[in-house]
């Protein structure tokens, strides 16, 4: 299991992530105030506030204020650096910029509409994480790669795939939480749909081509890739 460099997107935001939490320890834990609530998307069934125009954005920055928020926002800060600096590790600055802003999209979107049905609250930025993976995973799939998750079970990325639509499943059945389940299947969407775009063969009329990186392939997020299929050698456009 190897772990990645801290890179320079992830460094900033949790560095971000971090001040945003200890920001809203202070406010509401010591001083009574409503940080958490004004970062948080609350969205009320029929009723869209003005609020939510910033909190379709600024819901990642908030974490439940208390006891249980400290170990979940270090849980999430692991996972969200190993997952995503390992994608920034590989494909550079530019793309990981881009998977994160189609996964916020994709879980913004979604989780907004459900709310204004059955109302609910979201916070956190897990659901970044995930739209990393997906994007991860989608592009061994493309490569008709296996994976080996953590090094040890192998796997085909539809499995994996399957596997991280029943993790937010689980959760909705423990949480009752129907924003946090959309906001996760559609983080999930935006990285699949950013590789799928990315993957569209470019025309000659001279746009821009992905670059192409140098060495051996590598896999991020603790998950192996191996080799198999009818194309060992993946097309340039993906490289």
């Amino acid at each position: 299991m190897r772990f990645p460099p801290l890179t320079p997107v992830v460094r900033t935001l949790l560095l971000i992530f971090l001040a945003s939490f200890v920001a809203q320890l202070v406010s509401d834990v010591w001083l009574s105030g409503r940080l958490y609530e004004l970062l948080a998307l609350s969205v009320y069934p029929g009723q869209p506030r003005l609020a939510n125009l910033w909190q379709v954005l600024t819901y990642p920055f908030a974490q439940i204020p208390g006891p249980q928020g400290v170990s979940s926002f270090l849980f999430g800060a692991f996972f969200f650096y190993w997952i995503v600096a390992s994608f920034e590790e590989r494909h550079g600055k530019r793309w990981t910029l881009r998977v994160l802003g189609m996964s916020l999209v994709g879980a913004s979107l979604p989780a907004l509409a459900v709310g204004f049905v059955v109302g609910g609250r979201l916070s956190g930025f897990s659901f970044l994480t995930f739209g990393v993976l997906a994007a991860g995973v989608w592009m061994a799939r493309i490569l008709r790669q296996r994976i080996a998750l953590f090094g040890q079970w192998e796997m085909t990325p539809t499995q994996l795939l399957l596997l991280f639509v029943a993790l937010p499943v689980l959760e909705f059945l423990a949480t009752k939480n129907a924003l946090l389940l959309v906001a996760d299947l559609g983080a999930l969407g935006g990285g699949i749909l950013f590789v799928e775009l990315l993957s569209r063969p470019k025309d000659d009329g001279g746009g821009s081509r992905p670059r192409k990186s140098s060495g051996a392939r590598k896999n991020p997020h603790g998950l192996r890739a191996i080799k198999g299929g009818k194309d060992d050698d993946p097309p340039g456009w993906l490289n």
